[in-house]
């Protein structure tokens, strides 16, 4: 499954320095062969999942043919 950063997500990401970032990509990796991972959200959330790599949380949902990741916090 293909890993896709929404705009807020990509942006997020960028201003993340090493070796947080390594760790973030790596999990963002994981997701591709696990997208069931995350912790599903509940409320207005719900459909998504998240998980966390330090104190940064990725929201994801998985869409037919990829993940979204919606941001990274």
């Amino acid at each position: 499954m293909k890993v896709v950063l929404l705009p807020q997500a990509r942006e997020e990401l960028d201003t993340i320095a090493d070796p947080l970032y390594s760790r973030v990509l790596k999990r963002l990796e994981a997701l591709e062969k696990f997208p069931e991972f995350g912790a599903p959200m509940t409320g207005p959330f719900a459909g998504w999942r998240s998980t966390v790599v330090d104190f940064f949380r990725i929201v994801y949902r998985a869409v037919p043919g990829r993940l979204e990741v919606a941001y990274i916090r």
